[in-house]
């Protein structure tokens, strides 16, 4: 049966290694007309289109390719290690420095620094210069030379794979943005290929100012090292000198592999997220394949993203698999299917909304706000108008062990929370609070990037109920829309008071582009399903057993107010 981390892996790994091979041939067909572009002859076309296929065909192009694939499996390795688990938290500027220290990213960092010195390989050695070799015969000396400008492109090559890791892994925030409207593959490349050029063309400017700059004070130095240890003289003006290095016209070149090296890893990365980010079907009920629910609980993991997306878009398109959810089992004529899904749905929404409600309070949540909901996915309800209850079984009391003898152990608790305040004080001292005190907006960042699954599963629980007023024959769901209304309701007043000045602590505005737009996003998504439940049911929703506060905060959506 897979379920658990070896599904999610199994999954994951599937579509990454159909990622690397399509990502293979993209960037085997972006080498190819690199060739053809770089050779184009239009005064001698037979001998260009000859030439062409002479390379294309020859062993060097074999070696590039193999040394292509090699980068994406590790690439895809690298992928795989980020998305395989769940977002680390790093709230203080020591957390962030013991994660770059880490002895993967320094692997990582390594392995992308030759990834980097092979494609500028690549590239110089297509362009057929001179500068994918290190030495020439010298004009003025009995021996070999130093060629610098090839030595300049490889560690640049080197610097511009470092870059980009530190830069992408490292330096920000490496999540997965699933489109809330899915395009077919061929699509979204057309999208994303005019983006990925301007994009790349544009991004490789600053890297080689910084490698120019580096060269220019201490390029001396590695021209040294190889010179003493390949007994290699320098016969050409060295690339160190201000005005050689511009006169050179080398730096040019650095900046057009630097761009075509970019747009290759941003092709990659497209390739990579169209594949892993395309919707699966979860079944219902299964044996041998993970279950819908059992994906949805897995909420901040790769998988709990693929079912959240997967249950929105079966409950908005999908009346065979909806078919599935409003059926009783039988024998017995429970709704398990419904309650498997609903139970997990809503331990999601409510996790996230308790963790939003710490936040507004800074860690001191009021004890009414953490007043549990008297309405549960366990209890049935009975409804006294017209909506169907035909699920509707007994209540059965369950006796429950009550331990009275238990003992709160009081000194422990004290002394942790001593503890507790005296690191909270140690913190605050200038000079410690540089490194060990919390960062403005991490925690309420941390939370809304992993708002995507939300925001799915409150829309899909929203169409499911706006589906079972004349899809359910049983009345299963609408026996428990009180609980998802509630729940929704909690999550937009909790969303509502991070846009309510004085109500959230300085420390958790927001600073984040990218965290101000998910806020958005989920705050729309809550407010469109809060709509979506309570237009359908607008004639019956005096019959629905609400609580008074649920009920009041309902009436701008029946009204159509809520903006």
């Amino acid at each position: 049966m897979t379920t658990g981390v070896d599904g999610n892996r199994e999954i994951f790994s599937q579509r990454l290694i159909l990622a690397v091979f399509w990502n293979i041939l993209l960037q085997s067909f972006l080498a190819i007309a690199l060739v053809f572009v770089i050779q184009i002859d239009p005064l001698h076309p037979l001998s260009w289109i000859t030439s062409t296929f002479r390379d294309i065909f020859g062993w060097k192009m074999g070696l590039n390719i193999i040394l292509l694939a090699l980068v994406s499996f590790f690439q895809a390795y690298i992928y795989g290690s980020y998305y395989l688990v769940p977002l680390p938290k790093y709230f203080t500027r020591f957390s962030m420095m013991l994660n770059m220290f880490t002895l993967q990213n320094t692997v990582f960092s390594l392995l992308y620094a030759l990834c980097g010195y092979f494609t500028m390989g690549l590239y110089s050695s297509l362009a057929q210069s001179n500068f994918n070799t290190l030495k020439k015969p010298c004009k003025l000396y009995d021996g070999q030379c130093l060629i610098e400008p090839s030595l300049f492109l490889q560690f640049a090559g080197m610097w511009m794979g470092l870059y980009y890791y530190l830069n992408v892994h490292v330096f920000s925030t490496n999540i997965l943005i699933f489109p809330h409207v899915y395009q077919e593959k061929i699509q979204q490349l057309k999208m994303s290929v005019s983006n990925i050029v301007a994009t790349g063309f544009k991004n490789a400017t600053l890297p080689v100012a910084y490698y120019s700059f580096f060269y220019y004070l201490w390029g001396s130095r590695p021209r040294n090292v190889v010179s003493d240890v390949y007994s290699l003289y320098l016969e050409d003006p060295p690339l160190d000198s201000f005005f050689n290095l511009i006169t050179s016209g080398i730096w040019i070149g650095l900046w057009l592999y630097t761009s075509l090296f970019l747009i290759s890893v941003y092709t990659m990365k497209s390739v990579f997220n169209m594949i892993l980010m395309a919707p699966m079907k979860f079944p219902i009920k299964s044996d041998n394949h993970l279950m819908l629910h059992k994906a949805l609980e897995q909420r901040s993991q790769f998988n709990g993203y693929l079912a959240a997306q997967d249950f929105r878009l079966m409950a908005m398109t999908d009346p065979v698999r909806r078919a599935r959810i409003f059926k009783l089992s039988q024998p017995g004529g429970h709704p398990r299917n419904w309650h498997n899904i609903l139970k997990v749905s809503i331990k999601n929404i409510n996790d996230f909304s308790k963790e939003l409600e710490n936040i507004n309070g800074d860690g001191r949540a009021s004890e009414s706000n953490n007043k549990p909901l008297d309405i549960s996915p366990e209890r049935n309800l009975m409804y006294p108008g017209k909506l169907r209850n035909m699920a509707q079984s007994p209540e059965l009391y369950q006796m429950k062990d009550y331990n009275k003898n238990k003992v709160a152990n009081t000194f422990t608790t004290v002394m942790k929370e001593e503890v507790k305040t005296f690191i909270h004080k140690l913190c605050q001292k200038p000079g410690l609070n540089f490194f060990f005190g919390e960062l403005t907006d991490t925690k309420l960042k941390f939370l809304l990037l992993q708002s995507q699954p939300i925001m799915w599963t409150c829309e899909g629980l929203a169409f499911i109920a706006a589906a079972s007023l004349k899809e359910d024959n049983y009345g299963i769901v609408q026996t428990d829309l009180p609980i998802v209304i509630s729940t929704l309701i909690n999550l937009k007043h909790n969303l509502d008071k991070l846009s309510k000045p004085g109500l959230v602590p300085r420390k958790h505005i927001l600073h984040d582009e990218l965290a101000i737009k998910m806020k958005s996003a989920l705050t729309s998504a809550v407010k469109r399903s809060i709509y979506k439940i309570v237009i359908t049911f607008s004639e019956y929703i005096n019959e629905i057993p609400l609580d008074p506060e649920v009920y009041v905060a309902i009436q701008p959506f029946l009204m159509c107010k809520e903006a």
